[in-house]
């Protein structure tokens, strides 16, 4: 699961579901936080002393998150830049200081924002370009389930062929394959982009990917 961006009703509700499907690890790709100083005003910020400034210092997050393996997002690294370290509350460091990603033989797993993007059509970004070992690139950060196989052809451009999937059904993920597997997100996305909250059920010894979607009022 990722981008959550502070929205603990969802993040309750998909954990919940999480649980019944008694998964052996919960990953979380990322954005744990919504930082309220944007990117483009970050540069020039100074903190003036108040966490509240720059995010919303919930500990219920990390009670929740607690036992999940973390990675971080770019949310993490602007409040981690923006807040002194004196500053920040204990319960909150494991969720800022979360590593850049997390690798097993399979697949890597990551938030994303460092790959190499490409636009494959307007408003639809895949890291396609990005290399990463293992069969799988799993990552957050675009807000939009979608799957998709690398295909490489001589010494032309990576290209990335949409995989159709339906939530619920398990998509096989071939062994001579490579694939980049968009998770979507945990908090409200944009109706073009699919529904939320969402996460994805990576089955390493099947080699399957499990798209899933929880049915919420105002989804």
């Amino acid at each position: 699961m990722t981008d959550i961006h502070g929205d603990t009703a969802r993040l309750r509700a998909v954990l919940r579901r999480i649980r019944e499907q008694e998964v052996h690890r919960v990953v979380c790709l990322g954005d744990v936080f919504e930082c309220r100083i944007g990117k483009r005003e970050a540069p020039g910020y100074e903190f003036g002393g108040r966490l509240t400034d720059v995010f919303d210092p919930n500990p219920e997050l990390a009670r929740l998150l607690d036992g999940v393996l973390l990675v971080r997002g770019n949310q993490e690294e602007r409040i981690r830049s923006l807040v002194p370290d004196p500053e920040l509350p204990g319960w909150a460091r494991p969720l800022l200081d979360a590593p850049l990603e997390h690798r097993t033989g399979f697949a890597l797993y990551c938030h994303g924002h460092p790959l190499p993007w490409r636009e494959l059509e307007p408003g639809l970004w895949c890291p396609v370009d990005a290399d990463f070992p293992g069969r799988a690139l799993v990552h957050g950060h675009h807000h939009r389930s979608a799957l998709y196989r690398v295909r490489t052809v001589g010494d032309g451009p990576a290209q990335a062929v949409r995989v159709p999937f339906r939530f619920g059904e398990p998509v096989p993920l071939a062994a001579d394959g490579r694939y980049v597997v968009n998770v979507g997100s945990v908090t409200r996305c944009a109706p073009d982009r699919g529904p939320s909250p969402v996460w994805a059920v990576v089955d390493e010894a099947a080699a399957t990917v499990t798209y899933h979607h929880a049915e919420l009022e105002n989804t």
